[in-house]
């Protein structure tokens, strides 16, 4: 969806017309990445309710750039939070080219897009994230220590056959 003006406009044009299906969705990023422009918010998630449709916001040029005042996302940083039904995010991008992502919404939702193993191992590792900072301290220890080695690796010449 295009952060301008004609996005409420658009949304609610194409929300009407999608009246008569079940399901509705308004899909848009976070950010916007070539200029860092969001969403608007607030009419986004009233039209979105208005015509019965779930919000699903990208969270993939935002993550790490943009957040609120405890750390959320978009949702909490424009005001809109319990009104996104779907986030989902990349971790390469803002985060420095880690991999993988995650997707946030209810329980039902989430079940669908991943297996309970899945589940149950990103949850133990979040929890393991939450309950002390050794492992940030000592992934940002090897980082410290990797990347000037493969910094030199990479613009010293040094190249493996």
């Amino acid at each position: 969806m295009p952060p301008s003006s004609t996005a409420s406009a658009l949304t609610a044009i194409k929300l009407q017309e999608a009246q008569k299906h079940r399901l509705r969705l308004v899909a848009t990023d976070g950010a916007f990445f070539m200029d860092g422009d969001s969403i608007p918010p607030q009419e986004i998630c009233r039209l979105a309710s208005r015509h019965g449709a779930l919000v699903f916001v990208d969270e993939c040029h935002a993550t790490g750039f943009l957040k609120g005042p405890t750390r959320g996302g978009t949702d909490e940083l424009l005001d809109v939070m319990g009104q996104v039904t779907i986030i989902n995010s990349s971790l390469g991008k803002a985060l420095g080219g880690a991999t993988g992502g995650y997707t946030i919404g209810h329980g039902p939702l989430v079940s669908l897009l991943l297996p309970p193993a899945v589940v149950g191992c990103l949850s133990k590792a979040l929890n393991l994230l939450l309950e002390s900072n050794t492992i940030i301290h000592s992934t940002a220890a090897k980082t410290q220590w990797f990347f000037p080695v493969t910094w030199e690796a990479q613009v010293g010449g040094y190249s493996e056959p």
